[in-house]
């Protein structure tokens, strides 16, 4: 008698598809970004840069996540240290930036959807 445990291969896809709160948090954040509710998009960024960090399903995109958050930092440092109480984030938010922003979370949503297609 042999001690070989061999098992077949995984039937699901499951241990290969993103957190939902990674792939929602990829598709909120350009979307906030982009309409004009910069400031609350800290939280799907924060949730979208946590994930890819944390869980080993879409640990390759942690590059991707991490750009996104440098790029929303950088006008978020600038709004926090602001001299105007009343100005908003979207509105001091340069264009180009916002734009990048909105591209580097798309390339995460593009690729999530890729690894789920394969």
């Amino acid at each position: 008698m042999t001690t070989d445990n061999f098992t077949a291969p995984r039937k699901d896809r499951s241990h290969k598809l993103a957190p939902r709160y990674v792939t929602w948090s990829a598709i909120a954040a350009p979307v906030l970004v982009l309409t004009g509710w910069a400031f609350i998009a800290a939280v799907p960024i924060a949730l979208l840069l946590w994930g890819t960090w944390t869980d080993k399903r879409v640990r390759a995109l942690r590059w991707w996540s991490g750009l996104t958050a440098l790029l929303y930092a950088i006008p978020l440092v600038q709004y926090l240290l602001r001299t105007d109480p009343e100005a908003s984030m979207s509105s001091m938010l340069h264009p180009a930036i916002g734009i990048a922003i909105a591209l580097s979370a798309v390339v995460v949503v593009l690729k999530i959807f890729k690894n789920h297609r394969d």
